[in-house]
């Protein structure tokens, strides 16, 4: 597939203009672009031959279905449908148009240590997008640090909902669930029933793994055994790494990193409302960046 190729298809099927290649990860390529004169992202997944097909195209069409359907500063905006492209040698792929979004992912922003109001506001924003997408019922599934970008004023969105399932629509329990190592909730196990209550679990992953540097759950190791850990361990307490962490950073953190469900908050509205109602360093600015 060239370059060349990528671009004539694009301008054709998404009348995009100005690309230019930006990043790739495995089969998805994003290349910068206008979009009626306005900076956008264009974002081209290659198809696999084969029955894996249709399932790669689905999660795509499902990814774009989800973005659609939420209107929210903290999510990103999906600017076009799916479009299939065809390349020479039997190449296919599929594309889309998402709204260009300065500053970097968190994955490029964990070097250091961060600061408890840095920590506090990727709570709030990342728990508003939750929000979103908890309620139209839609789990995102893989809340890892390549999946949320911080702006350059600030603030969080989420992106990238491939994952994602629409409750209402599809049996979540399985023989596997998907989600990134390290970053996935004591229900992503085998057979485990991902729900909302677990994306809160992978957003106490993100600030637990911001404020110390490490993972309340560690990864490493055979699956079998991350996956053991998950089921029968606690994560540590916050404020043994954070002795000054203020009140309810860690009250907020600690439960979203309860193992038992039942004792997390049970969605994103719910951590939205908890965080509005408290006064300390979940100040109502950090809602508004």
């Amino acid at each position: 597939m060239r370059l060349d190729e990528v671009t004539s298809a694009l301008e054709a099927s998404l009348s995009v203009t100005d690309l230019e290649p930006m990043a790739q990860g495995g089969q998805k390529h994003v290349l910068g672009c206008k979009l009626e004169g306005v900076p956008a992202v264009a974002k081209v997944v290659l198809l696999p031959t084969g029955p894996d097909c249709v399932y790669v195209l689905e999660r795509a069409q499902r990814e774009v279905e989800v973005l659609a359907a939420i209107d929210s500063p903290r999510v990103v905006r999906v600017l076009s449908e799916v479009v299939e492209l065809d390349f020479s040698g039997g190449i296919q792929a599929a594309a889309w148009v998402e709204e260009r979004l300065d500053g970097r992912d968190m994955r490029e922003n964990l070097d250091q240590l961060w600061n408890y109001d840095r920590c506090a506001r990727l709570i709030a924003h990342v728990g508003e997008a939750l929000a979103a997408f908890h309620e139209l019922e839609v789990v995102h599934r893989d809340l890892s640090p390549a999946n949320v970008r911080e702006l350059s004023d600030g603030s969080f969105v989420l992106m990238d909902p491939g994952l994602a399932r629409h409750l209402a629509k599809t049996a979540l329990t399985g023989v596997f669930q998907p989600g990134t190592a390290g970053h996935r909730s004591p229900e992503h196990i085998p057979g485990g029933d991902v729900q909302p209550v677990s994306d809160i679990f992978a957003l106490g992953i993100l600030a637990y793994r911001a404020l110390t540097g490490v993972l309340p759950i560690d990864p490493s190791g055979p699956e079998d055994n991350y996956y053991r850990r998950l089921r029968d361990y606690d994560a540590p307490l916050i404020e043994a790494s954070c002795a000054d962490i203020p009140a309810s950073l860690s009250a907020t953190i600690n439960r979203c990193l309860k193992r038992q469900p039942a004792r997390r908050y049970l969605d994103g509205l719910e951590l939205v409302e908890e965080i509005e109602k408290c006064g300390e360093i979940f100040g109502p600015h950090f809602m508004n960046v």
